[in-house]
């Protein structure tokens, strides 16, 4: 029998893709249904929102602001 899963896909750079790898694997729900490429990932339609509130965490820290002298 055939089990369908609800998920959304999501294009990214691979960079991107990298940090939801990351998110999935040290969260407390995994998200991740399926790595397609190394630019797309499945993943689950209820985690959508929480991912986009942690990716936009994730990518803050990386953020460079110039300090002026």
């Amino acid at each position: 029998m055939v089990k369908a899963t609800k998920g959304v896909l999501v294009t990214c750079d691979p960079a991107v893709k990298q940090i939801l790898l990351q998110l999935d694997e040290t969260g407390n729900e995994r998200f991740i249904i399926q790595e397609l490429d190394d630019t797309h990932v499945l993943i689950s339609a209820d985690s959508v929102e929480r991912i986009k509130e942690d990716l936009q965490i994730e990518l803050e820290k990386n953020n460079y602001t110039q300090v002026e002298l």
